[in-house]
């Protein structure tokens, strides 16, 4: 018997129609299938679930796997990015002997003109470090295989670069797996890389694939642009070589690449430009439809030298006249301006990349240069956000003489190595321009930055002098202080969210892995640094990182202690905090509080002024309860009266002695004063009229508070009304009186209580 000989390569879609269909199949969360009736109970045993029942089947379905939504996920993006080819199904095979007897599963592949992507997926349910020492093996292996049988299929005039990955999702990459990953040409992708791309293939198209070459393919030679020539002028711009030229397109999509802030190498060049806008393209291109035009330039930068061919020069003019040779290497032309206009022409039905734009190119500008032009051009211009412009100002001041602009450089280069340093804890947590932030980014760059600034572990900025006072992650100079700061932080927050990696991985809800959380603890860390520095006698920029560790596990025991064992509710009441600036220092403090539970010396400065703030506020909300809950609880028991026992309320419903009184009250006042006799009641008399045994059914739902040290299976709870009879004498005669703590908080109580318990509208009107 004959052996089943395996195709090449397996099914593809390679028609719009296919690709169509199995995009719509990829986009859906769920599975979808029909089955025989007899099948549903054994169905359901296995997840699915029913969506319809017809004559002779049922249609159910079950949510998909993280494993194949992975999968799903970057087929999406490589469809959006118009691959011609992609695999259909995930039973995909690419042959693995040339006589077509064996076949390795593939999750992703894709083909277009110029390329080929091979994929494999992997993913955990829970983000964690794992090995891939294995699979990568097993995949490097099987290259040279898949590549035969690629070439098989397609034939020899088709000789594509072959691009091969590693796509991830919640996993913390190990170093040497990564490294593996690079001796093996295996292009690693994580969820990081990953969000960037479904953004830009969303926004950009089919363009979109120009950038994700550029990615993977630097260097790498483009074979459409062999020898590719155009009419140029040769100048200098600011001691910059520069070249005007006009050029399709289409030609310089092959090579360029947008320095995007979110696909950055932190370590490296700083990058500038944010995510283009898909509205504003598809403006560009009706407007090219429309016979519009640009007569302004589109800047780029060659980070490969061009060949240029002189024919003529105008030495008055300093211009040289020639054909200039395009680089024809992917990632070769860098667009430093005009990233909306080159793209846009991508979005034009009738022109299409063919009609020439204009351009201005420098020769082998530093990145640094270049992000200081993008800034300069857009820094008056509202099309780029301020925000972004700010955060450059760190960037691009690595290097700067001014003490305050070189810590701000080294703290915004910090917050991106912590952000892209596998199996850190702030890895992908920081949301950048363009991107829209998930809830697994919910941290801000300036907010991080300014966090380790104000902590100091850098150093600071001596007021007179205006010279670096150095901090415990000083060290010699920029690139070893960066590590330092780096290190002492990831040794920190990986304790943290190690303690507690529910509440971590919850972000914003779970008030840790927050923007205020973060804050809070580098502001602490630095200030339990030098605090342990003077207790035990050190000095903490001479002091090794391990020493630095040491010094403080015993100061921040209490901190951690709470983070493990603390409920969520435990946890919110202390540290969810007001939105705004304030917030911040009352999030750092109330961690100072739990410090100082454990050492009374720990002090950090503007505490004692935070401490006494605190206490006017809460003076102030203390007032302003005690007047609320005796303006509140007259109101609605008249109220109530008054819909028993109608005009007669007063006299029907409240006691004699108690009618006696507040006439006696009223008749002392003139004439023209008097108010009606319900206004004389004093604040016990309403507590005698709500618990008189004939109504007080009225008021047992609504004013009825158990107070701690009442026994439970009483009818009524009114004991509270004599606690705040006493408390309220506070807010009428302050002189000589004070709040207690616990004051303060039952008075809290009874509002909550009472807005809960009151009727809704009849509370809020009168709040």
């Amino acid at each position: 018997m004959s052996k089943k000989v395996i195709p090449p390569v397996g099914t593809l879609a390679a028609t719009e129609g296919t690709r169509k269909s199995e995009f719509s199949k990829r986009s859906k969360v769920y599975s979808e299938e029909s089955f025989p009736h007899a099948l549903q109970p054994e169905k359901v045993s296995a997840g699915w679930t029913v969506q319809k029942e017809n004559i002779s089947t049922v249609r159910m379905r079950r949510p998909k796997g993280a494993d194949e939504i992975l999968e799903n996920r970057f087929w999406n993006v490589l469809y959006r990015f118009g691959y011609a080819e992609l695999n259909v199904g995930r039973h995909f095979k690419i042959a693995t002997s040339k006589k077509g007897d064996l076949g390795k599963q593939i999750d992703v592949f894709a083909k277009d003109a110029e390329t080929v992507v091979v994929a494999e997926c992997k993913t955990k349910t829970e983000l964690g470090k794992k090995s891939l020492q294995l699979a990568l093996g097993e995949f490097a292996a099987l290259q040279r295989s898949f590549a035969n049988s690629i070439r098989q299929h397609y034939g020899k005039e088709f000789n594509p670069k072959i691009i091969w990955f590693f796509v991830t999702d919640k996993i913390r990459w190990r170093d040497e797996d990564l490294k593996r990953a690079r001796d093996f040409n295996i292009n690693v992708i994580q969820s990081r890389e990953l969000l960037y791309f479904e953004e830009i293939s969303k926004k950009l198209g089919a363009a979109a694939r120009y950038q994700f070459h550029a990615e993977y393919l630097s260097k790498q030679k483009v074979p459409a642009l062999a020898n590719r020539a155009i009419p140029a002028v040769k100048t200098k711009l600011g001691g910059h070589v520069a070249y005007f030229f006009s050029a399709r397109p289409i030609d310089i999509l092959r090579i360029s690449f947008v320095n995007h802030r979110d696909l950055r190498d932190p370590s490296g060049a700083p990058s500038y430009q944010r995510l283009v806008n898909p509205g504003r393209l598809k403006q560009i291109g009706k407007f090219l439809d429309g016979k519009g035009y640009f007569p302004n330039t589109i800047l780029l930068n060659f980070h490969r030298k061009p060949t240029f061919h002189r024919s003529s020069a105008d030495a008055l003019a300093s211009v040289q006249f020639g054909e200039l040779v395009l680089p024809d290497r992917y990632k070769s032309c860098w667009v430093i301006d005009g990233q909306h206009r080159l793209y846009g022409t991508t979005f034009s039905k009738e022109l299409k990349q063919d009609t020439p734009l204009f351009f201005i190119a420098f020769e082998g500008m530093k990145s640094a240069e270049e992000a200081n032009t993008f800034v300069t051009i857009n820094e008056k211009q509202t099309k780029v956000p301020r925000k972004l412009l700010t955060e450059l100002d760190g960037e691009l001041k690595w290097d700067s003489d001014d003490p305050k602009e070189k810590l701000g450089a080294i703290a915004s280069r910090a917050v991106d190595l912590l952000n892209n340093k596998g199996g850190s804890p702030f890895e992908n947590r920081v949301v950048t321009p363009g991107v829209t932030g998930g809830a697994r980014q919910p941290l801000t760059l300036p907010n991080f930055q300014q966090a380790i600034l104000q902590s100091r572990l850098l150093g600071s900025v001596s007021s007179r002098t205006k010279e670096l006072l150095p901090g415990p992650c000083w060290e010699k100079n920029s690139e070893h202080s960066l590590i330092r700061v780096v290190e002492l932080l990831s040794w920190y927050f990986e304790k943290v969210e190690k303690l507690n990696e529910n509440r971590w991985d919850n972000g914003k809800s779970g008030y840790l892995c927050s923007n205020f959380g973060v804050y809070g603890h580098v502001r602490l860390l630095g200030e339990l640094v030098r605090f342990s520095a003077r207790e035990d006698n050190f000095d903490p920029i001479e002091a090794e990182l391990d020493e630095l560790f040491n010094s403080i596990q015993g100061y921040v025991k209490p901190v951690w202690d709470f983070i493990e064992t603390a409920n969520d509710d435990a946890f919110a009441d202390r540290f969810k905090v007001p939105f705004g600036s304030g917030g911040q220092a009352q999030y750092f403090f109330r961690l100072v509080d739990l410090v100082r539970s454990q050492t009374p010396g720990f002090a950090p400065e503007g505490y004692e002024e935070f401490i006494q703030t605190v206490s006017d506020e809460s003076v102030r909300q203390a007032n302003d309860d005690v007047l609320w809950i005796q303006k509140i609880v007259p109101e609605y028991v008249m109220s109530e009266l008054a819909n028993k026992y109608g005009d007669q309320f007063f006299e029907l419903g409240v006691p004699k002695e108690i009618q006696k009184a507040c006439q006696s009250k009223r008749i002392d006042d003139s004439v023209e004063e008097q108010l009606p006799v319900e206004h004389y009641l004093d604040w016990l008399q309403i507590r005698k009229i709500v618990e008189q045994r004939d109504i007080r059914d009225l008021f047992k739902d609504t004013l009825s508070i158990q107070m701690d040290d009442e026994k439970k299976g009483r009818h009524m709870y009114v004991a509270w009304f004599d606690r705040v009879n006493e408390i309220r004498r506070v807010s009428a005669h302050p002189a000589g009186r004070q709040y207690r703590d616990e004051d303060i908080a039952f008075l809290r109580t009874v509002v909550e209580t009472l807005s809960t318990q009151l009727p809704e509208a009849f509370a809020e009107s009168s709040r």
